[in-house]
């Protein structure tokens, strides 16, 4: 008689490392909304503006149900709209 092993595979989700204003993020999903990024980032959407820095250019998400389809290393940075006052 033979005894059959079976292992068990752990399913290991996919993390995603993200930065946000050079804070670091790790997500496990592939795809968040434009909403959820200013929920990570604790920024008011009706102020700021996100945007994702790639070299020297900037895409600026403006629809806060956008999809964004994220890759490991993704830098995104939060544009304030009105010039914030110095003390």
């Amino acid at each position: 008689m033979q005894t059959e092993v079976v292992e068990k595979v752990e399913m290991k989700t996919k993390e995603i490392v993200i930065f946000i204003d050079k804070q670091q993020f790790k997500l496990e999903t592939e795809e968040v909304t434009v909403a959820r990024l200013f929920e990570l980032a604790e920024e008011d959407p009706k102020e700021t503006t996100m945007a994702l820095k790639h070299g020297n250019d900037l895409k600026k998400y403006t629809d806060l149900n956008e999809v964004v389809h994220l890759e490991n290393g993704m830098k995104f940075v939060v544009i304030h709209n009105e010039p914030t006052p110095v003390s």
